[in-house]
């Protein structure tokens, strides 16, 4: 039920790439939201993915795309992404076949176009818009509630 995130780079670049995934499960106490690391979780959690990239090399890195998956049996919480640098945020419903700009709108064959809702989309995916130096870690987050 733990998500594992992709990296999107050019091969020369994964290997001057430091990742990490860490996972939070969000507790409230006495109306203070409170992030705890896990490994296990339970229906109604709301679970936090942490994705850090860190550029080990030393030249800058551009053309960076994170992708988060959404685990099966969890339903990812609207508008909860977030990364420490610009980016442009889009998410997919087909497990990352294509991707979109939120809100998803689809448009069928006649021509209807209906928004969909985050509970149907299965990744999201950040596209930076600027590059990461040496030395320099972006953070990426997101939340889902599990089922």
């Amino acid at each position: 039920m733990l998500a594992g995130a992709l990296l999107g780079v050019s091969n020369a670049a994964i290997a001057d790439i430091e990742s990490e995934l860490v996972t939070y499960r969000i507790v409230t106490e006495d109306s203070e939201e409170i992030r705890e690391e896990t490994n296990a979780v339970s229906p109604n959690d709301v679970i936090e993915y942490e994705l850090r990239y860190t550029n080990v090399s030393e030249r800058p890195i551009t053309g960076l795309r994170i992708v988060g998956p959404i685990p099966t049996e969890t339903t990812y919480i609207a508008n909860s992404a977030s990364a420490s640098i610009m980016t442009s945020l889009e998410v997919s419903i087909d497990g990352g076949t294509s991707f979109a700009a939120e809100p998803l709108i689809v448009t069928d064959s006649s021509g209807t176009q209906t928004e969909i809702s985050a509970d149907e989309y299965t990744q999201i995916r950040w596209n930076s818009l600027v590059g990461i130096q040496p030395g320099e870690t972006h953070v990426f987050t997101y939340r889902v509630v599990v089922n």
